[in-house]
């Protein structure tokens, strides 16, 4: 059986994240980071400079002007639309399926994480509790544990995968049972990468949220997302079988259950343009 990732282990010959990453990460924990300063940022990246241009000009966004320059892309769209665009680009990067033994898993899970992303996005429009820009980077990077597990445990995720073909429980229960655990994976990766707390916390519990819990707001939204996610998801990945949302969560994060409702019907009017949207950050891949 293969060992689970324990709590204090150092994963030797992990990549340092993307610099560009740990900016961005840097600009979202600072409330004062302007359009220039975003601006100077992306710019040192033409990969992503390119893409930014390329998705601000698609058929998602609907701009009736061109967008020809990051600084322009910032009027058009917003500082924190250009950012999670950004941090899309950057995540494809470390979940394109190219450099997985399991491309389909792998695209599988980068699309769940932008589903995660725009319905954490609309929960925390919805509760107040939490800044809708962080509730969509917190949906955007919840799953990093799946990466860690299918790079350096590619034998054993294939194990996992062929398991979960044709039964009822998640996949998150039969990883659990041949000794893996996503979160664990990816509260050590947050950990190794040096994320802000608070995104350590979603990537480590985004399936337990507590009261208690001082993330409570970013761990439980996202929790929620994963459960809005579920319903919309490919139906090969079906990380989750929660049904339907506890009502102490939506309470705790003042979302009403008409609230709630309104965010899965405009979760579900999205969810074509947001695959095609999903699939042209990867760059065309089908």
């Amino acid at each position: 059986m293969p060992v689970a990732i324990v709590e204090h282990q150092r994963i030797e010959g992990l990549p340092a994240p993307p610099s560009l990453l740990s900016a961005l990460l840097q600009a979202l924990d600072d409330e004062s980071t302007s359009a220039s300063d975003l601006e100077r940022l992306v710019c040192q990246d033409q990969a992503t400079t390119a893409r930014l241009l390329a998705v601000a000009n698609s058929s998602y966004y609907g701009s009736r002007h061109q967008v020809t320059s990051v600084a322009r892309a910032v009027v058009v769209l917003g500082l924190n639309e250009v950012r999670a665009i950004c941090l899309g680009s950057v995540l494809t990067s470390l979940l394109h399926p190219n450099r997985f033994a399991d491309p389909g898993s792998a695209q599988a899970l980068w699309r769940h994480s932008l589903v995660v992303s725009e319905a954490a996005r609309l929960i925390a429009s919805r509760g107040k509790r939490l800044r809708p820009d962080l509730a969509q980077t917190a949906g955007l990077l919840h799953d990093l544990g799946w990466v860690l597990i299918m790079v350096f445990q590619p034998e054993a995720w294939l194990q996992v995968r062929a398991r979960q073909k044709g039964q009822v429980q998640s996949l998150v229960e039969t990883a659990r049972r041949l000794g893996l655990d996503h979160q664990q994976s990816g509260y050590i990766l947050a950990r190794q990468w040096d994320l802000p707390p608070v995104l350590t916390s979603c990537l480590g519990r985004h399936h337990e949220p507590s009261l208690s819990d001082p993330d409570f707001p970013c761990v439980a939204t996202v929790h929620l997302a994963e459960i809005l996610a579920g319903r919309l998801d490919d139906p090969g990945w079906g990380e989750d079988a929660v049904g339907e949302p506890a009502i102490w969560v939506l309470k705790g994060l003042g979302v009403s259950v008409e609230q709630w409702r309104d965010c899965q019907t405009e979760m579900a009017a999205r969810m074509d343009a947001l695959m095609a949207l999903g699939d042209q950050l990867l760059g065309g891949v089908a």
